[in-house]
């Protein structure tokens, strides 16, 4: 069959500050359905009018998170139109597979890890629909018969990544929007998946599980050297949601990319209390080519991090002595920041706000507290929304009350934050003065950050 898979427009926020990265959930999709024989072609929507050509497809396949859904339902509508056969999948439709299927414009949902899932529909779909969908895990839809939403049993997490195909890369997928042609697009990679810790306003579980999956080392280095034959990037992306849970396996992973020449992995994902627990990572990874780690660091307030279930021994202080373990390596932190915990007052925000800028992270991300579908904060603040536009679940704008603060006080404190962090004349000198860092934004980034942000504020 011939497949379109389609990653919807992101929102301002992304396109704006100029975010440009692989659609890597629906780039493993595409890869599992073209082992099966199928033929497939990927796109990435980043402008919020643009519609793809249906006109080969047969079927059109939509990954969306929260914020993506309403641009992928458009998507979702004009493929029906067209007569195709519609698949959405990803965060948002695997938490609320009801709501995608009321739509209407959705013939199925497939939840979770969708490379088993999707492989077998479309087996199944070659047949013109002569199969029992009900046969098939994962699997949401509306039965023909009965006209009922039928929710298949959840299919097992996947044990054994190394059967899944590397995922389709930027030759088989294209853009329509507006990337320039000299603007480089990341490659980013997975390790790992599934996340141990329980932070509530996460939806890695939902999508992952909690069991701490991994590819072998040979497995991944093949998938790198591959990239760099093929494509010949500056850098990849590992986006393992926390890359060193296991600090051995990443340690080993580091010292073969140098072994093979390979140090060509430039950002990475992981904790701050791992990585002080094994502080011979930071030197592994900069040797490995790592000039920047996301840390996610919240807030410096121990009781809004319990309130977080952050877990683990997440702490201001060893959040400070990792940030300066990694500078002392040449490794840059993204800090990322979380304003908004119900409880909070003004004043808690603003001390999160000076943490932010007494640390002073290669860069700073500051996000309001977004109950997305399926995660325990969304169960918890329910009945406190203002909104169930999902374009405002951008992790920008607020769109609950709490206890002290109205929604749009939060928001200009956001946009407070980030423009006090960005604009501190200390952060100025150093772009002016000492030359460009990956880790860090120059200046004109920083330029195209405020503008995003008064897009996204105005």
């Amino acid at each position: 069959m011939n497949v379109l898979l389609v990653s919807p427009y992101r929102g301002a926020i992304f396109e704006s500050a100029g975010v440009r990265m692989q659609p890597l959930g629906i780039s493993y999709v595409g890869a599992a359905l073209k082992q099966a024989g199928h033929d497939v072609q990927i796109e990435l929507l980043e402008d919020p009018e643009t519609l793809p050509d249906f006109t080969d497809a047969d079927v059109v396949g939509i990954s969306c998170t929260t914020v993506q859904f309403n641009p992928g339902l458009k998507v979702a509508r004009a493929a029906k139109n067209s007569g195709k056969i519609v698949i959405m999948g990803g965060p948002h439709p695997t938490s609320s597979a009801e709501e995608t299927l009321q739509s209407g414009f959705v013939d199925y949902v497939v939840r979770a890890e969708g490379e088993v899932t999707a492989t077998e529909l479309l087996e199944g779909l070659k047949f013109n629909g002569g199969f029992n969908p009900l046969k098939i895990n994962g699997l949401s839809y509306v039965d023909k018969e009965s006209g009922k939403i039928v929710h298949n049993p959840p299919r097992a997490f996947i044990p054994d990544l190394n059967q899944i195909p590397f995922p389709v890369r930027d030759a088989n997928w294209r853009h329509n929007g507006r990337i320039e042609l000299d603007e480089e697009i990341d490659y980013p990679l997975i390790t790992t998946r599934g996340c141990p810790y329980g932070c509530k306003f996460c939806d890695v579980r939902v999508l992952a599980g909690r069991k701490f999956r991994t590819r072998t080392i040979e497995n991944v280095l093949e998938e790198i050297a591959e990239i760099v034959k093929n494509y010949g990037p500056r850098k990849i992306l590992l986006i393992d949601d926390i890359v060193n849970f296991d600090s051995d396996r990443l340690n080993e992973l580091c010292d073969k990319l140098v072994e093979r020449d390979l140090p060509i992995i430039r950002w990475v994902m992981g904790r701050a209390d791992h990585l002080m627990e094994h502080p011979e990572s930071a030197e592994k990874m900069s040797r490995a080519g790592v000039r920047t780690m996301f840390l996610g660091i919240e807030s410096p307030d121990k009781r809004i991090l319990k309130l977080y279930k952050k877990g683990g021994k997440a702490s201001s202080e060893i959040t400070e002595s990792a940030v300066e373990l990694l500078r002392n390596n040449g490794i840059e932190t993204w800090g990322a920041f979380i304003i908004g915990e119900p409880s909070e007052t003004k004043e808690d925000i603003q001390a999160t706000i000076d943490y932010a800028k007494y640390l002073n992270p290669g860069i700073g991300q500051f996000s309001v507290l977004t109950p997305y579908p399926g995660t325990e904060t969304w169960n918890e603040l329910q009945s406190r929304l203002i909104t169930k536009d999902w374009d405002k679940f951008d992790a920008m704008h607020a769109v609950f009350r709490g206890d002290h603060l109205e929604p749009e006080e939060v928001e200009k404190l956001c946009f407070k934050a980030y423009r006090s962090f960005y604009t501190q004349p200390k952060r100025i000198v150093r772009e002016l003065f000492k030359g460009e860092h990956f880790g860090r934004p120059n200046l004109k980034r920083i330029k195209q950050i405020l503008k995003a942000l008064k897009v996204v504020f105005r």
